[in-house]
């Protein structure tokens, strides 16, 4: 604590501490506060696990870019519904990485929606169709999401972590981390 005078008065101040980071390729990395006499840095950034960086690095993929997370339930791994329903939280930030004719496609009222790959946690690449559904008003991934979900045994309550990022042909992608508790 510091004492300062102010207008005749004497305030007790704590003292603010600054966390020590870094700018790396224009991303802010912190310093753990667990290992503050090493150098060890944590990467606040949202950048997906390292093993799935270099998936998408396998692919020529551009640098992903945090989309948002959901907590599974039991409708986005019903085989019989066959999609997954993106947060509403995350629409915006979807829609901003679309192009203009992407974004008119998958809010498009024939629920046409656009093609687009998903690697899965274990670094496997899924075609499937992006797109909005008008009768419930949602985005979701289908056509193909059963495969992900079977081939990675998502289970309700998973925590599904998911990053925006593209092919060299410009081709829209999707990466998908599960954290299981």
């Amino acid at each position: 604590m510091t004492t300062i005078r102010l207008f005749g008065n004497d305030i007790k101040v704590s003292e603010k501490k600054e966390e020590k980071s870094i700018m790396l390729f224009g991303t802010r990395i912190f310093q753990s506060p667990a290992n503050n006499s090493s150098d060890r840095f944590i990467n606040r950034s949202d950048l997906p696990p390292r093993s799935m960086c270099l998936a998408i690095e396998s692919f020529h993929g551009s640098r992903p870019v945090y989309v948002g997370w959901k907590y599974l339930e039991n409708s986005d791994i019903n085989a019989n519904l066959s999609r997954f329903l993106i947060p509403v939280e995350c629409y915006s930030k979807l829609l901003y990485y679309m192009s203009k004719l992407e974004r008119e496609k998958v809010l498009n009222k024939d629920d046409r929606g656009i093609n687009v790959s998903v690697i899965d946690p274990k670094g496997n690449l899924h075609d499937m169709k992006f797109t909005g559904w008008k009768s419930l008003g949602r985005l979701v991934f289908n056509r193909g999401w059963n495969n992900l979900v079977r081939e990675n045994q998502f289970k309700k309550g998973d925590l599904l972590e998911f990053w925006h990022f593209r092919m060299p042909n410009n081709k829209p992608c999707f990466a998908i981390n599960i954290i299981r508790y």
